[in-house]
């Protein structure tokens, strides 16, 4: 029997290292195969596409402590103060579930790791990005057809204390519940930007998204567009400047770490 125990352990003793086998250095930074299988599963990809996402992971938390890029309590705090919020809680009530759930650790951990990623990207993207008044007007001269919008808007607001009551309601118009609706008519100058490209975006006889309005929800029907209108370039150029920066920032960041790929120590074992 305890020779049956010995041989038992021994075989767990082999798998385990099999499961812990490095497959790949950067820049010091082990991974290993438990470290793939991890992600394989968390992300349903293959062996070659965890890989690849664990070198680069590795490129980017070896970049974090090059550059002495560090993230405190005071962000994590304000930043989940904001996820709250954006969910209709206070931060307290946002705590108190991620705890019952025992989850908080982790979510804290996965904010920060987002934190510093965000960091040294904008770090990145900030030596290189260059936006020039021109280009932000060619783009409008270009793309006139993505600015044009109704001259009027007939709209029904719903309003909630409850998400899931609009939800119904988008499910079933006909459904009889306390809800409070407000029917205007709106010019194109009357609206904000948002409202604007929201209504653009929703058609006639559909309803918006819900939207988190902090002290309660709301979404809007639309029941008819008329005229047609190409808003003016003063209007939208921060909405244009703000598209080529999240366009630009994709290819800087890109462009970087293939650079950095090439450049680093990268050892990969089969």
């Amino acid at each position: 029997m305890k020779k049956l125990l010995i041989i038992i352990g021994f075989s767990l003793f082999l798998r385990a290292e099999v499961l812990d086998e490095i497959k790949a250095v950067v820049d010091n930074i082990p991974i290993t195969s438990y470290d793939i299988q991890k992600i394989k599963k968390n992300k349903n990809i293959g062996d070659k596409e965890a890989l690849n996402y664990l070198i680069q992971k590795s490129l980017i938390e070896s970049e974090i402590k090059k550059n002495g890029i560090n993230v405190d309590d005071f962000e994590i705090e304000n930043t989940m103060e904001k996820v709250a919020k954006s969910n209709g809680m206070s931060l307290y009530e946002f705590k108190s579930i991620l705890l019952q759930r025992g989850e908080y650790e982790k979510f804290k951990n996965q904010l920060k790791e987002s934190l510093l990623r965000e960091k040294l990207f904008n770090q990145i993207v900030k030596r290189k990005l260059n936006i020039s008044p021109q280009e932000i007007k060619n783009y409008y001269d270009t793309h006139k057809n993505e600015f044009s919008i109704f001259k009027t808007i007939q709209v029904t607001k719903y309003s909630a204390n409850n998400p899931q009551v609009l939800k119904e309601i988008q499910k079933n118009p006909l459904l009889n519940v306390k809800v409070n609706t407000q029917t205007q008519v709106f010019s194109y100058e009357e609206l904000p930007l948002n409202l604007l490209f929201l209504f653009k975006n929703t058609k006639v006889g559909e309803f918006t998204p819900i939207i988190n309005e902090g002290l309660g929800y709301s979404m809007y029907y639309v029941a008819r567009k008329d005229g047609k209108v190409i808003l003016p370039f003063e209007k939208v150029k921060n909405i244009i400047f703000n598209k080529l920066v999240s366009q630009k920032r994709e290819n800087i960041l890109k462009d970087y770490f293939a650079k950095l790929k090439n450049r680093a120590y990268i050892k990969i074992y089969n």
